[in-house]
């Protein structure tokens, strides 16, 4: 028995190792890192430089989307607005004038272009019975004149013929230019028809002036309406950037409101150990009271940043640090911005 104990002890120590070897190496590491709770916060900000009369929050207040924060005195824009008002009524009244005066000039050139083709008929019809007329005195003549000729008609009907039948040629002739000057007058008459493109050109003009008087309109509303400082999401005034009576400028902010759902510890987690840390790992965050809650690794940097010291035993370079948010409940509203919370993050062996 005494010989055996030799064996036996070194072999005891072998297992024991190979038992402790396995059971380390199945576990799984963990770091644990100090990090601060933060948040995007959204800064709040006039749209138009003017005074601010109004302010009605303040730190600590909460606000809903939509909600009424501020207010830049509003008398400039409501006159720039009521200006832009009565420049679309004048515009849309001119409109109006001009299509009047339009379909009045298209109505009465119609009117003369109607009448001129029918004084045209007219005198055609004139035209073609004179001319009738004219052939009639015409062989009335030339047979008196023949029977004249032979002595067989008194010189009363010669000249009663000769005489008609001139008559009856110049009142053709009377006839033909009456007709001509039908002609002209229906040729002035359509004429004048072009003189409604140019009203109908200012009919056109005038509606385009009249959008662009609705446009500065619009544009005189929108500036009106941003007179009014509104919150555009739902979350608790942060800073008041400026106070009551204060110029403010376009673009400057007012306040900033933080979401308080939306917060997340931050920790910088160096690069030796960011390969066994992944998007989705369960990690606990205990807060500075003691308390711990179960947190997510929603994002972890896909760049380095330098840290602020050295690694002098590793070849004296620079330590990289991966940023690292760990999201967690905060329903309770124990979190708050700036709080220290220390973050155990598992490290999966490889």
């Amino acid at each position: 028995m005494k010989r055996r104990l030799p064996w036996l002890l070194p072999a005891l120590a072998l297992v024991a190792g190979a038992i402790y070897f396995l059971t380390t190496s199945c576990q799984t590491r963990r770091l644990v890192l100090t990090g601060v709770v933060t948040t995007d916060d959204v800064v709040v900000g006039s749209e138009l430089t003017g005074r601010l009369q109004e302010l009605r929050v303040k730190e600590g207040d909460t606000v809903k989307a939509g909600d009424l924060l501020g207010l830049i005195r509003p008398q400039e824009w409501a006159a720039d607005l009521a200006f832009s008002e009565n420049t679309v009524g004048q515009s849309a009244a001119q409109v109006t004038a001009a299509e009047a005066d339009l379909r009045y000039q298209e109505a009465q050139t119609a009117g003369q272009i109607r009448q001129a083709e029918a004084s045209l008929a007219v005198s055609i019809a004139q035209v073609a019975q004179a001319e009738a007329d004219l052939e009639n005195a015409r062989l009335t003549f030339e047979r008196e004149t023949d029977l004249h000729r032979q002595g067989a008609d008194s010189p009363q009907a010669f000249d009663l013929a000769r005489t008609t039948f001139e008559s009856v040629r110049a009142r053709a002739d009377s006839s033909r230019k009456q007709s001509e000057v039908a002609q002209a007058a229906v040729a002035l008459a359509r004429a004048n028809a072009e003189q409604t493109a140019v009203r109908r050109a200012t009919v056109d003009a005038g509606g385009h002036q009249l959008a662009a008087a609705e446009a500065q309109r619009d544009k005189a509303r929108v500036h009106f309406g941003e007179t009014e400082i509104r919150a555009p999401m739902a979350g608790i005034v942060d800073v008041r950037a400026t106070r009551p009576g204060e110029v403010v400028a376009a673009g400057q902010a007012v306040v900033t409101l933080i979401d308080p759902d939306n917060l997340w510890v931050r920790v910088d987690v160096e690069e030796s150990y960011i390969d066994g840390i992944h998007t989705g790992d369960k990690v606990a965050v205990r807060l500075p009271s003691g308390a711990e809650r179960e947190g997510t690794v929603f994002y972890r940097r896909v760049d380095a940043d330098f840290a602020t010291q050295r690694d002098v035993s590793r070849t004296k370079r620079d330590i990289r640090t991966f940023e690292v948010r760990v999201r967690c409940d905060n329903r309770d509203r124990s979190l708050a911005v700036g709080m220290t919370a220390y973050v155990t993050l598992p490290l999966r062996k490889s």
